[in-house]
């Protein structure tokens, strides 16, 4: 096993899922074959586990790139990522189960405007932050004359 505890925790992750999906398929194919419900478990903890392997990744890349060494930039990336994940997870369940009622956008938009914040947080503000002149430095005090 690796001595690294973010690899560590993530192989933990990753054995849990393995083993809880395999159990909810045995479970669902012997219990209730006509109606799979499995798959949606297999789906919705797999964007979990791929958003921790990206997490994962982005940290442990050994790049010179602004987005691999800022650790804010590197959470909007990854929050960005389950982001698109679960939206694109979301039109296909509104697409598949209920398409007459078009749901999915509302949690596209509510959560599209606090990653769009943590973006302008991570990425623009950062920068023009970083760009605008140090605040000008006041001349001490003169003491004022006792009488």
């Amino acid at each position: 096993m690796t001595k690294d505890l973010a690899m560590r925790i993530f192989v933990g992750h990753l054995a849990a899922y393995v083993a809880i999906v395999a159990i909810c398929a045995g479970l669902n194919l012997w219990l209730l074959p006509a109606m799979l419900w499995w798959p949606w478990v297999l789906i919705g903890w797999g964007v979990a586990v791929a958003t921790h392997a990206f997490a994962l990744l982005l940290r442990k890349t050994r790049r010179r790139e602004r987005i691999f060494i800022d650790r804010k930039s590197r959470a909007f990336a990854v929050h960005l990522f389950a982001y698109v994940a679960v939206v694109l997870v979301l039109f296909y369940v509104n697409r598949t189960l209920t398409p007459k009622v078009w749901w999915f956008y509302w949690v596209a938009l509510g959560w599209g405007i606090g990653v769009a914040f943590h973006g302008w947080c991570a990425l623009i503000r950062r920068r023009t932050m970083a760009q605008a002149p140090p605040p000008r430095k006041r001349a001490p005090r003169k003491p004022k004359p006792k009488h």
